[in-house]
């Protein structure tokens, strides 16, 4: 179908969409004028959604998504039904002269108007603002001005509770961990006490530190003795042989020995000088020769006490290296139980520290629940409260009659355009042509004037 032929049916079916136009604008004129009317009543609220810590004051970042939640909170059950108990005696009467008597018979007057309220609520957050609009739809306009004030309130109550609600059973929860920490805590300081009164630990790092000085003190020593043991031992040995009585530092620094060598050589030579002058059985060369003798038995003496006084010091020595190694042993094991007590101590007061932050950490999100628990004062604010309208919010009769008229002009078409389906007419020389499939050879014009 071209645009030509559809301009020629609607042309040729105009009486039927004029008729369709009228009946649709009547119809909607007619039920506008039946239907009650009804009035919108809007309250207000700033909503700050820059949620602010009780603690520290400082404000927490923001949720985009927070104001339609609040949306969704206003238009929910819960503050619904919490509507009914902020009304007075007067506005819960009239607030029950929109409900049959067998309705409010049946059903608890809260629970029908918290259905009312849920039918006829509309929230909606503000463009780029942080102001929510409450409207709310009545026949009566006092009643939609009381119950958009009362739901604005019920919301205040219900998003104060749903703060503080969680924050007291956080509480409740906190209150009976710190019971359980505060026993832990007690039990880790009892140990560590009686762990100390059992050890006799007062400061058990400075006499570690001491007992490791002494037993690096204790160390050195047995070195030291070690060391004389071994030079006493080889002078003991050395003492045996005979060429140790001529070379032996021991024997050559020995002043005694010194002292009786010097007497030695001066008899020797005295001696010498008599062997010169007299002969062997002169009184005076035997007197000098046994002399010589004397002298030479006293320094084979004192050289043997000198070696026998070397051996005794070797004994010593060694003596002393064992007294020494068992002195370093007890220190070793006394330093080895006081680091082991070092460290069960440290262990200890590691758990004492551990349960003492494990109850602070939980005393403090205690006291920060305890506190937003307590909270009475809401982000939420009226900026406008809701006034009585004067004029009728619906029906809305212009817009009504809009939509009617073109409803009618649609149905109009659509029924034309049916009927020419049903009932196919020859409307210009195009159909003709497409009907029959025959070129038109003339035609007379509608305009008896361009006949002449």
């Amino acid at each position: 179908m071209t645009f030509d032929t559809f301009f020629r049916v609607l042309l040729a079916r105009w009486k039927l969409i004029i008729v369709c136009f009228l009946l649709c604008v009547g119809a909607a004129l007619a039920v506008s004028l039946v239907l009650p009317k009804s009035y919108t009543a809007s309250t207000e609220l700033i909503v700050d959604d820059k949620t602010q810590d009780p603690l520290s004051g400082t404000y927490l970042p923001s949720d985009k998504g927070y104001l339609a939640t609040q949306v969704d909170v206003i238009t929910s059950r819960n503050v619904a039904l919490r509507v009914w108990a902020m009304l007075n005696g007067e506005q819960q009467s009239l607030a029950k002269q929109q409900f049959s008597a067998e309705d409010i018979e049946s059903k608890e007057p809260q629970i029908l108007l918290a259905r009312y309220i849920l039918q006829n609520i509309n929230a909606s957050p503000g463009r780029d603002s942080d102001v929510v609009r409450i409207s709310m739809k009545s026949e009566n306009p006092q009643l939609a001005a009381i119950l958009a004030d009362a739901v604005a309130g019920s919301y205040v109550q219900t998003s104060l509770e749903l703060r503080t609600e969680p924050a007291r059973r956080f509480t409740e929860w906190y209150d009976g961990q710190l019971e359980v920490l505060r026993a832990n805590l007690r039990e880790a300081r009892e140990t560590l006490s009686s762990y100390q009164k059992k050890q006799g630990i007062v400061a058990v790092d400075e006499r570690l530190d001491v007992e490791s000085s002494r037993l690096r003190e204790l160390s050195s020593m047995l070195v030291e003795a070690q060391g004389q043991r071994l030079q006493a031992e080889a002078r003991k040995s050395s003492s045996k042989d005979e060429n140790w009585r001529q070379s032996s530092a021991d024997v050559l620094d020995n002043p005694v020995l010194q002292g009786l060598r010097s007497e030695l050589a001066t008899a020797e030579a005295n001696l010498q000088e008599l062997s010169t002058r007299l002969g062997e059985n002169h009184p005076r060369y035997l007197q000098a020769r046994a002399e010589v003798l004397t002298l030479r038995s006293r320094i084979a003496e004192e050289t043997t006490v000198v070696g026998s006084s070397i051996q005794s010091a070797a004994q010593l020595s060694t003596n002393r290296e064992k007294e020494l190694a068992r002195a370093v042993d007890e220190q070793k094991n006394q330093v080895l139980e006081l680091t082991s007590q070092r460290d069960e101590l440290k262990y200890l007061q590691q758990e004492v520290a551990m349960a003492q932050e494990a109850y602070n950490s939980a005393a403090n999100r205690a006291s920060a629940s305890r506190l937003e628990s307590r909270l009475a004062e809401t982000d939420i604010a009226v900026l406008n409260p809701a006034i009585t309208p004067s004029l009728p919010s619906g029906p809305n009769l212009k817009l009504n009659l809009v939509i009617a008229a073109a409803l009618g002009v649609l149905l109009g078409i659509g029924l034309a355009l049916m009927l020419e389906l049903f009932n196919r007419r020859v409307r210009s020389r195009v159909d003709l042509e497409e009907t029959l499939g025959l070129p038109v050879l003339a035609y007379l014009p509608h305009d008896r004037r361009r006949w002449i």
